[in-house]
C-alpha cells in the first residue's frame, strides 16, 4: 500500500466520524452530513430532504478537503457562487489534518453547514 493509499484511507475515515459525529441526534429535516471520496481526499455534501422523505431530494457540496501533492499538505476549499472550489479563507492549508476536520465539523465561521 503507498503513502497515498494510507492518506486516503485516513481523510475517508475522518470524513466518516466526522458526519456521523454531526448528523447524530438531528432531525432529517435539517438535512444530513455526508461525504464522498475523491481524488486525493474527499468532498462533504449536505443532503437536504423534502418532509414526508426518508430520501433526499438533492445535495450541496459544503467543503472539499485535498491532499496537495507537491506542497505536502491538506487543502480546505469552499464552494463560491460560480459552483468552482476556492481556498478556505481562514485556515486553508496545513500539514494537520486534524485542524481541517475540525475547522469543518465545529464550522465557526459558519461557511460549511449553515
Amino acid at each position: 500500500m503507498t503513502v497515498v493509499n494510507l492518506l486516503q484511507r485516513q481523510i475517508e475515515h475522518r470524513a466518516e466520524l466526522l458526519c456521523q459525529n454531526r448528523n447524530q441526534g438531528l432531525p432529517v429535516g435539517i438535512g444530513k452530513s455526508c461525504f464522498e471520496p475523491i481524488v486525493d481526499g474527499v468532498k462533504f455534501l449536505k443532503h437536504h430532504y423534502k418532509l414526508d422523505s426518508s430520501h433526499y431530494d438533492y445535495s450541496t457540496p459544503v467543503a472539499k478537503i485535498q491532499w496537495d501533492q507537491q506542497a505536502l499538505v491538506w487543502t480546505l476549499y469552499v464552494p463560491n457562487d460560480k459552483n468552482t472550489w476556492m481556498p478556505y479563507p481562514f485556515l486553508g492549508r496545513s500539514e494537520d489534518l486534524t485542524a481541517l476536520i475540525r475547522e469543518v465539523e465545529k464550522d465557526p465561521k459558519s461557511l460549511f453547514w449553515s
